[in-house]
C-alpha cells in the first residue's frame, strides 16, 4: 500500500512540475510580445534581420531581405521556443528541406520610409505554385488556397494576388504561412514586390493590360489568317496549311492568356484547377498545331513517323488531362518532354538538309522557329528550377505569330503557286530520304542507351555508382514496403586498412586493387546481387528476395573469397598480409520495416562500424536478424 501510494505521489509531482514549466514559458511569450507592442521601436532595432525597404512615390523593390523560417509549423507570431533558421527569398522547400511536399512559416521584419506612414501600401505577390496565408503585425490581411498540415486540409491555388494595407508606424512584421503537397514546387518561389497602392496596382493593371494587348493582336492575326485561307477557295495543301496556321495562333493567344501570370484571372472565376487544366490543354493544341504546320510546311521539317507519335503523345496527354487531378496531369508535360530531342534534330536536320541542298527557304521562319524551340526549352528548364529567369514563351510565341504573318501577307498573294509547285518538289526529295532518317533515329536510340548505361557505372571500377545506387535501392525499398512477401538486404563493405595501403604501394596500386575487389566481389555474389561504389574505398551490396538464411552465407562467401584471393598487404597493423574487407549488413521485411532508405543505410553504417571495432575481417548485422535466422 505504501509501495503504491509512493508510485501515486511522484506521477503528482512530475505532472505538477511540467504544468508549472508550461505556465512559465507560456508568460513569457506573452511578456515578450507585450513588451514588442509597448515599444514597437525599441524590439524592431534590436532585430538582426530587421530590412529597409526603399521605395518611391514612382517605384518598387523586391520583398526580400532575412527571414525567419519555421519548418512544418503554423504560427502568427515570432516564437523563441521554437526552432528556427534564418533565409533568403524567393526559396522552395526543396531548397530548404529537399522536397517540396511540405509546410512552413515565414516571418520577417522590415522598416518602410517614415513619410509612407499612413498611407496605403501593397505587396505584389506572384503565382506560388501552393497555398498561403500572410499576416500583419499578427493581424490576418490575404489568403490564397487553404495551408494545410497534410495534403487533405491543403488546397492548391495558382494565381498572382495584391495585399493592401496601411501602417500606423515605420515598423512592422510580415508573416507568411506556406504549404505544398506537389513535388514539382512548393514554397515562395516566385519574387514579391513592395510599393505604394497606387503604384503596385499601375504596374499589376499595366502587365494584364500588355498581355490583353498582345493577345488581342495576336488573335486578330489569326482570324485574318483564318479568313484568308478561307477565301483562297481552292483547297490546296497551301491553303490547309493556312489554315491550320490561323487556328494555332487562336490556341497561342488561349495559352498565353491561361499561362504565368493568369491574366484570365482578371476577368474569369475559374476554379484553380480549371484554369491549370485549360492551360495544359491549351499547350497541347498549341504545340500540336505548330507540329502540324510545320508538317504541311515541309516533311523534312518533322519526319511522318516523328509527327504521328507526338500527335499520339498529345492525344495521351489531352484524355488524361480532362478526366484527372493536377498532381497527375502536370507530370505529363514533363515525361512529354523527353521526346522533344527528336522533333528538334528533326528540325535541324531538314533545315540543314535545306540549306546544304541550296533550296530557296524563309529566312524569317527559320530564325522565328530556332527563337521557339528555344524560349520553349527555356520555359521548361525554368519550371523544373533548373533555372533562374521568367517565362518568355509568351513573348517568343506572340512575336512568332507576328513574323510568320507579316510573311505570309508579304508572299501567299503572289506566290501561292509558287510555293505550292515547291512543296511538291520537296516532297519527292523527301521521299528518298526516309531510310536515312529511321537510320540516324535508330542510331539515336543506340547512343541514348549507351549514355545511360555510361552515367550509371563507376568509371574506375566498373560497378554501379552512388547515383545509380540511390536510384535502385529506392526503387527496391519501395517495392519491398509494398508486398508483404518481399524482402530486402544492404551491406556496406569497406577496404581494411586502404590508407595503410596507399601509403605503402601508392595510390595507382590502390586502384588496380579496387578493380580487382570488385570483380572478386562480382564473382562471389548471386547474378541477382547488386554491387556499387559508395564512395572511396567503401562498396555496398543490393540483396533482393534472397531468404534471411542465405543472406549471411553469401556474404561471408564475399569474405572468404577476398581472403583466398591473398591481395598483398604488407602494411596492416594487425600483421595479417592479405587485403581484407569489413562489413556491416541491414535488413528489412514487413517485420522489420524502417521508415525511409536513409534509415536502412544508416543501420548498415552502424554495423559497419561495429564490424571495424570487432577487429576487421569479418561482418556485422543486427541481434535481432540473427536470433531471427
Amino acid at each position: 500500500m505504501i509501495r503504491f501510494l509512493d508510485k501515486n505521489y511522484n506521477l503528482i509531482y512530475v505532472l505538477k512540475f511540467f504544468i508549472i514549466a508550461w505556465v512559465c514559458i507560456f508568460a513569457c511569450q506573452k511578456y515578450a510580445w507585450a513588451q514588442y507592442n509597448a515599444a514597437p521601436d525599441s524590439y524592431y532595432l534590436q532585430q538582426k534581420s530587421l530590412t529597409p525597404f526603399e521605395f518611391t512615390e514612382t517605384s518598387t523593390v523586391p520583398l526580400k531581405g532575412s527571414w525567419e523560417y519555421y519548418p512544418q509549423q503554423l504560427i502568427v507570431k515570432p516564437n523563441a521556443v521554437l526552432k528556427s533558421e534564418t533565409v533568403s527569398l524567393p526559396i522552395s522547400f526543396k531548397q530548404l528541406t529537399g522536397t517540396n511536399k511540405n509546410y512552413g512559416t515565414f516571418i520577417g521584419h522590415f522598416k518602410i520610409p517614415k513619410q509612407y506612414i499612413g498611407r496605403r501600401i501593397a505587396i505584389y505577390i506572384p503565382n506560388q505554385y501552393g497555398a498561403y496565408r500572410m499576416y500583419l503585425n499578427g493581424d490576418f490581411i490575404l489568403r490564397l488556397g487553404e495551408v494545410g498540415k497534410d495534403k487533405i486540409s491543403h488546397r492548391t491555388e495558382n494565381v498572382p494576388k495584391i495585399a493592401f494595407f496601411v501602417l500606423q508606424k515605420e515598423y512592422f512584421t510580415l508573416t507568411i504561412q506556406a504549404s505544398n503537397f506537389n513535388t514539382l514546387h512548393g514554397g515562395l518561389e516566385n519574387p514579391m514586390r513592395i510599393g505604394l497602392g497606387t503604384t503596385i496596382s499601375r504596374q499589376f493593371q499595366q502587365l494584364m493590360m500588355s498581355i490583353g494587348l498582345v493577345c488581342g493582336a495576336v488573335l486578330g492575326i489569326g482570324i485574318f489568317t483564318l479568313m484568308f485561307s478561307i477565301f483562297q477557295g481552292k483547297i490546296t495543301r497551301s491553303s490547309i496549311r493556312v489554315f491550320v496556321f490561323g487556328i494555332f495562333i487562336l490556341f497561342l493567344t488561349l495559352h498565353n492568356l491561361f499561362s504565368a501570370p493568369y491574366a484570365y484571372t482578371t476577368f474569369t472565376s475559374l476554379s484553380w484547377i480549371w484554369g491549370v487544366r485549360l492551360e495544359y490543354l491549351f499547350t497541347y493544341f498549341t504545340i500540336a498545331l505548330f507540329l502540324t504546320y510545320m508538317y504541311l510546311l515541309n516533311w523534312r521539317y518533322i519526319h511522318p513517323i516523328v509527327y504521328f507519335v507526338a500527335m499520339s503523345i498529345f492525344v495521351v496527354d489531352i484524355i488524361i488531362t480532362l478526366f484527372t487531378e493536377p498532381e497527375i496531369f502536370e507530370y505529363l508535360i514533363f515525361y512529354s518532354f523527353l521526346f522533344s530531342p527528336v522533333v528538334l534534330l528533326n528540325f535541324a536536320y531538314g533545315f540543314y538538309r535545306t540549306v546544304k541542298l541550296k533550296e530557296k527557304y524563309s529566312t524569317i521562319n527559320f530564325w522565328a522557329v530556332i527563337l521557339l524551340c528555344t524560349t520553349f526549352l527555356h520555359d521548361f528548364l525554368l519550371t523544373l528550377n533548373l533555372i533562374d529567369s521568367f517565362n518568355l514563351s509568351f513573348i517568343s510565341t506572340s512575336f512568332y505569330a507576328l513574323l510568320i504573318m507579316f510573311q505570309q501577307s508579304k508572299n501567299y498573294a503572289k506566290h501561292t503557286q509558287y510555293i505550292e509547285q515547291l512543296n511538291n518538289n520537296l516532297l519527292e526529295l523527301n521521299s528518298s530520304l526516309d531510310q536515312k532518317v529511321q537510320e540516324r533515329t535508330l542510331q539515336l536510340n543506340q547512343l541514348n542507351q549507351q549514355l545511360e548505361l555510361q552515367i550509371q557505372i563507376d568509371a574506375l571500377t566498373g560497378a554501379f555508382n552512388r547515383r545509380a545506387l540511390n536510384a535502385e535501392i529506392q526503387r527496391l525499398f519501395t517495392l519491398t514496403k509494398n508486398h508483404t512477401n518481399h524482402t530486402l538486404a544492404f551491406a556496406m563493405l569497406d577496404v581494411d586498412f586502404f590508407k595503410n595501403y596507399n601509403d605503402f604501394y601508392g595510390h595507382l596500386k590502390g586502384d588496380v586493387v579496387l578493380q580487382d575487389l570488385v570483380k572478386i566481389i562480382q564473382r562471389a555474389l548471386p547474378a541477382s546481387a547488386y554491387v556499387a561504389r559508395y564512395g572511396g574505398e567503401e562498396f555496398a551490396i543490393i540483396l533482393h528476395n534472397v531468404p534471411s538464411e542465405v543472406v549471411l552465407n553469401v556474404l561471408q562467401q564475399v569474405l572468404n573469397a577476398v581472403r583466398q584471393a591473398g591481395l598483398e598487404h604488407l602494411n596492416r597493423p594487425d600483421q595479417k598480409p592479405y587485403v581484407t574487407l569489413s562489413m556491416g549488413v541491414s535488413w528489412m521485411d514487413q517485420n522489420h520495416p524502417y521508415a525511409d532508405i536513409h534509415e536502412l543505410m544508416k543501420a548498415a553504417d552502424v554495423q559497419l562500424y561495429a564490424a571495424k571495432n570487432a577487429g576487421r575481417d569479418q561482418y556485422q548485422a543486427f541481434r535481432s536478424w540473427r536470433q531471427k535466422r
